[in-house]
């Protein structure tokens, strides 16, 4: 499947994401599982000390395929409670799928496009979360 095509459909399936009961727990039928995991981890290259956050990577994925990432919004925070988003992370077009978002610490819900991932963040804690959507491959 070419990058470009790849990157379509991961757009639509993203274009939701941001809404309310909706976004990244949908898929299309017959599609894989979602995959999605975080860890803490040790913060991220060019962070201050007392900074705390996620980062990670943000895409998608065919079988037997490398995972392509997302350009644009790729990543939501929402409140505890799932219902508000309080930031949102951007990937940039030259390291395609890496995002940092800096936030307080305190409970999330962070949504890509590997499904919805309820997080704790400590004080100075950085978790990395690699949040990627397998996708079916073309007939």
């Amino acid at each position: 499947m070419g990058r470009g095509l790849l990157a379509g459909l991961l757009a639509m399936l993203l274009g939701a994401a941001p809404i309310a009961g909706a976004g990244c727990a949908r898929k299309p039928p017959g599609a894989p599982p979602n995959t999605s995991s975080s860890m803490a981890a040790p913060a991220p290259p060019g962070s201050s000390p007392g900074d705390s956050g996620v980062y990670g990577f943000s895409g998608a994925k065919v079988p037997d395929g490398d995972p392509q990432g997302v350009i644009g919004e790729c990543i939501w925070i929402y409140d505890a409670a799932n219902r508000n988003q309080v930031a949102k992370g951007d990937c940039i077009e030259s390291a395609p799928g890496k995002f940092r978002v800096r936030l307080k610490p305190g409970r999330y819900v962070v949504r890509g496009p590997g499904g919805n991932k309820p997080i704790e963040i400590k004080p100075s804690g950085w978790i990395r979360i690699m949040s990627i959507i397998a996708l079916p491959m073309a007939p």
